[in-house]
């Protein structure tokens, strides 16, 4: 019995992973910067052209060109999104197994509980984007260097894998580079450890991979970073330091909060803060976790979700304040108690956290953060628009193969309009986008542009005195609705008489 108790959190450990990225995988329509990983070379351009002209590291468009070998249309988001899910699966596995070789296998439970019902890795799971890819490798790398130093069997091989696997995550983005503190406590750990091996060996067997996996990441980044386009470098300008944006940057508050809403925050601050208590014995977790946070926090004007990089050491900090929290209760209880008082709250916590990640992710009636929805005994609002939001994973279905279907198969001149993102909106509707000339104009409710409100003169006049030409509902709930309108603006359409 106690064998089959002490089981029981690994199997809730697996089951809330499974189910938080695989459940109603493909429910939702693509999602911004998922569009963006679907592009593909031209037919007069090669692969490694393509990827050098894109902002970001090369991995999850040579995935997806790989899917497409397979599934040419991406119709189904279901299999597209596989890959990825699959992935950050397999980085939690390898994340329990690097925490357990450092601080035991107590510490690695609630650590990779934290990750697996965290919303936001939660989210980055579920959608066709690098981070998967950047987790995995950066945690393998970890955990193969971690191999190194304890175990005779790896104290080579770890080495040569660890480096490898961190080129990998450079090569799937630049945020593999945040791994360094912890990196270079391990080699600096490893090389005072084996007394069997000189320094020069030493030496030689950290240069030659890290040469070596330098050189291929140099081939790629160097044409990369001197081929970047204008249009790129404002981007990326724009990014880090909000020149032209039009939005104000949500705060990492903000973000976390969106996607871990009520009082997760809390429970974070207060373990986090109980894990300090320990601070001698986990200085290099903490340095692995200042270090992004300082660059995302007090150097790039608008984050988002590359908070991530911070939140994986985080969760470390957690566990090791979940430790602290148990410890205080045994010590409080005098023993009498403290196990089972422990294990029952934890128990709690955990079934709370994934119970809210399931109600935001998997179950969608009705969809947050587009509208709100109730939790027990609150109720999730929507979002501060006039802030820039990042969402990314949450349930979003608005009918857009069926529009697509539906603008192509009725009268039309190429030309459409929409309250949606244009990204969105020209992977299922291919046609141009223009208010004046189009025919179509496509209004989605509680749109992923957070633009409800009608921007256009010609559009208020339309919908406003004409009822739409399709209307698409989930649930009796109306989320779509398509209008044929003349050609023109709205001075000529009212002097066509309409």
């Amino acid at each position: 019995m106690k064998v089959k108790a002490k089981l029981l959190p690994v199997v809730f450990l697996v089951f809330a992973t499974l189910w938080l990225r695989l459940v109603n995988l493909g429910y939702s329509d693509y999602q911004g910067d998922e569009i963006k990983a679907l592009s593909l070379p031209g037919s007069d351009q090669g692969l490694v052209g393509f990827l050098i002209e894109q902002r970001k590291g090369p991995v999850q468009f040579i995935i997806t060109y790989l899917i497409n070998l397979v599934h040419p249309t991406f119709s189904s988001e279901f299999l597209t999104r596989l890959p990825f899910a699959l992935t950050g699966i397999l980085a939690i596995f390898f994340f329990y197994q690097f925490v357990k070789l450092h601080f035991g296998s107590k510490t690695a439970l609630y650590a990779t509980l934290f990750l697996t019902v965290n919303g936001i890795f939660i989210g980055l799971m579920r959608i066709v984007q690098y981070q998967p890819f950047v987790i995995l490798f950066s945690i393998l790398a970890l955990y193969t260097l971690s191999l190194a130093l304890k175990s005779e069997k790896w104290k080579i091989a770890g080495i040569y894998a660890g480096i490898s696997f961190w080129a990998l995550a450079l090569f799937a983005h630049y945020d593999g580079v945040f791994i360094a503190p912890f990196v270079v406590y391990l080699l600096y750990r490893w090389y005072n450890k084996y007394p069997d091996l000189s320094a020069k060996n030493k030496i030689k067997h950290i240069a030659i991979p890290g040469a070596v996996c330098t050189l291929l990441l140099a081939s790629f980044y160097a044409p990369f970073f001197l081929s970047i386009s204008r249009d790129t470098q404002a981007y990326w300008l724009s990014h880090a330091t909000g020149i032209q944006e039009k939005a104000e940057p949500s705060s990492s508050i903000v973000t976390f909060r969106l996607y871990n809403p009520l009082f997760v925050i809390y429970i974070y601050l207060a373990l986090g803060l109980l894990s300090l208590l320990k601070i001698r014995s986990i200085f290099p977790i903490v340095l692995w976790f200042l270090f992004p946070w300082i660059i995302f926090e007090g150097v790039i004007y608008d984050p988002g979700t590359h908070i991530y990089t911070y939140l994986i050491p985080a969760t470390i900090l957690l566990s090791i304040g979940v430790g602290v929290f148990e410890d205080g209760i045994k010590k409080f209880s005098k023993g009498k108690y403290g196990v089972s008082l422990s294990a029952i709250g934890l128990a709690i916590a955990f079934v709370l956290l994934f119970s809210l990640s399931h109600f935001i992710f998997i179950d969608h009636t009705p969809e947050y953060p587009w509208e709100e929805r109730r939790f027990l005994f609150w109720t999730l609002g929507k979002p501060d628009t006039e802030a820039h939001i990042w969402a990314f994973g949450f349930p979003y279905y608005r009918h857009w193969e069926e529009i697509g279907e539906f603008v192509s198969s009725t009268e039309n001149n190429g030309f459409y309009s929409t309250n949606e993102k244009k990204s969105i909106a020209f992977h299922y509707v291919p046609y141009q986008f223009n208010i004046d000339k189009s025919r179509n104009y496509i209004h989605i409710h509680n749109p992923q542009s957070f633009r409800d409100k009608l921007s256009d003169d010609k559009i208020r006049y339309w919908t406003k005195r004409y009822h739409p030409v399709k209307v698409f509902e989930n649930e009796g709930r109306v989320v779509a609705e398509i209008y044929n309108m003349p050609e023109g603006s709205v001075s000529e359409i009212k002097e066509a008489g309409y």
